[in-house]
């Protein structure tokens, strides 16, 4: 009887080693937190030369989207901020709710998790402080650019969270494009307008 060949993958293929830094770097991350995982770390984890993340991966926060399946990246973040058509307003608006509407996506299931899991909380805080807006805030040149970054953000999460995880009857039937429609001038106000001076 002939034996039957295996067609699995094979050590030193690059979806192999792939798939043990991304292994890696979801137990490290789970583990000492964002700010605590590094990437020299996450390579000895995974067996392989800290220059293989950066290949495969690029940054740090680029790993914590990849290793997370998180639909939306600071590099995808920057894009809408720098690049695009329609207003600064609309392009921001329409990156975050196209990318988090998907039901039951990976995004859903981490906001979820943040909810109830102190550990998944700690991870997501500390991407959002150091992975996005340490990313984000130099590239939007204004002052306050990290808490107009987080008025945004609370805008939008706030949406998404009302639609996807409470699923509020009154925006389930909202048309994705009208709602960036209505919510963009917001979104621009909090990015560029004079927010005023802060009470004391």
């Amino acid at each position: 009887m002939k034996k039957q060949i295996r067609r699995g993958r094979r050590p030193g293929d690059p979806e192999v080693t792939k798939g043990a830094i991304l292994d890696a770097a979801r137990a490290a991350f789970a583990e000492t937190g964002y700010d605590g995982a590094t990437i020299r770390a996450i390579a000895a984890q995974a067996g392989v030369d800290p220059a293989l993340i950066h290949h495969h991966f690029g940054t740090k926060e680029e790993l914590f989207v990849a290793a997370h399946e998180l639909p939306i990246s600071p590099a995808g973040m920057i894009a809408a901020i720098e690049h695009g058509e329609g207003g600064l307003g609309k392009r921001v608006a329409r990156m975050f709710l196209t990318a988090t509407f998907t039901p039951g996506g990976p995004y859903e299931a981490m906001v979820r998790s943040a909810m109830t899991h102190e550990t998944a909380r700690r991870m997501m805080r500390d991407f959002i402080e150091r992975g996005v807006l340490d990313a984000l805030a130099p590239r939007l040149g204004v002052p306050d650019a990290r808490l107009r970054i987080m008025l945004v953000g609370s805008h939008l999460m706030g949406l998404f969270m009302l639609r996807r995880v409470f699923e509020v009857e009154t925006l389930q039937d909202v048309d994705l494009e009208d709602l960036v429609q209505i919510v963009a001038p917001t979104v621009e106000r909090y990015l560029t307008a004079d927010l005023g001076a802060p009470s004391r």
